[in-house]
């Protein structure tokens, strides 16, 4: 399902990934894989040193990714292009979600990320984002379609003062709606309970 997100993480004062996803961003999807990498697969030690590794590439290292993949600069851009690139650089696909976790923790090489932090602050588009913050050993959930303005105290406020839609109402950055402890996360059963009337309203 076509269920745009973001998932980010956040160590020594700073976003170390913001990574934009396309599909499957609701909790039962991309959510989940969230919390399974942190509950299953992390090695955190290991994971905080490959962070390390990682970096927000500049328009043109990322620009240049595509042309090593066959794209040209008419900005169009077919199949078999899309899936090399994705094939090569699975940490800069649309597709990946989730699974940019397990990337970065196994990954051999730097690793030049696209910085899609912006995206939190339209959350007409951004209808979840999950952030990993190791500087307040939280895992935070935030839902999108949020019309009303963010308080200074949340992660996102200042991304936008609200953006008009076309039906005349204003969206403004994706609300938290729920932080766990990263030394305490929930079962699956206690997370998704946890959106379970968010999810209904989301459709």
């Amino acid at each position: 399902m076509g269920t745009r997100h973001l998932i980010c993480v956040f160590k020594d004062g700073g976003y170390r990934v913001a990574q934009y996803g396309q599909f499957d961003g609701y909790p039962e999807g991309h959510g989940l894989g969230v919390l399974d990498f942190l509950t299953k697969e992390m090695d955190k030690d290991l994971f905080l040193q490959k962070l390390n590794n990682v970096s927000f590439g500049t328009e043109e290292e990322l620009h240049d990714q595509w042309q090593e993949c066959g794209a040209d600069n008419s900005g169009l851009v077919g199949f078999d292009v899309a899936n090399l690139h994705e094939k090569i650089y699975p940490e800069n696909s649309r597709n990946t979600g989730s699974r940019i976790l397990s990337i970065i923790q196994n990954s051999t090489k730097t690793l030049l990320l696209d910085n899609s932090l912006a995206f939190a602050g339209d959350s007409l588009f951004c209808e979840w984002a999950y952030v990993i913050d190791f500087d307040k050993n939280t895992f935070e959930v935030y839902k999108g379609f949020n019309k009303s303005p963010v308080d200074e105290c949340e992660r996102f406020y200042g991304l936008n003062d609200g953006i008009e839609c076309y039906s005349g109402d204003k969206y403004y950055p994706v609300k938290l709606v729920a932080s766990f402890d990263l030394d305490n996360l929930p079962t699956v059963k206690e997370f998704l309970n946890k959106f379970k009337d968010d999810e209904e309203d989301v459709g």
